[in-house]
């Protein structure tokens, strides 16, 4: 009897630190949101935004470099506190890719999404056209 308490006691103390700690795992997951009640704002709406994109973005300067024309699909993620992360080329036009993430880098902070009163990550996807 005195064998059956001490294994019983060891399998519930060891079913109660790994229970633990799958919990704090996925606790210490970020849950990125593509739907939120309160979306993420640029300073100045999203035209303002395009503005920015467009005011720095550089076409490649030598003529062996063939200027990239078309539609690049973008994602990024606006995180908590406004800044921009995890920036992704979904589908990429030329080299324009490596320009764009380097002008997104540099973009001033947004107004974050919210869902329920608690800024939250969101993930923001959107095309840019480059002529």
């Amino acid at each position: 009897m005195r064998k059956f308490l001490i294994l019983f006691v060891c399998t519930f103390c060891t079913n109660l630190l790994s229970s633990q700690t799958s919990t704090r795992l996925v606790s210490e997951t970020p849950v990125l949101y593509e739907t939120v009640q309160t979306k993420p704002v640029f300073p100045g709406g999203i035209q303002e935004f395009m503005r920015f994109v467009m005011k720095n973005y550089q076409a490649p300067s030598t003529e062996e470099e063939e200027v990239a024309t078309g539609t690049l699909e973008v994602s990024i993620v606006i995180g908590v506190d406004g800044n921009i992360s995890k920036i992704e080329i979904i589908k990429e036009v030329g080299n324009a890719g490596k320009e764009v993430k380097r002008v997104l880098a540099k973009c001033p902070k947004w107004t974050p999404g919210s869902q329920n009163g608690v800024n939250v990550p969101v993930v923001y996807n959107f095309p840019i056209k480059i002529q």
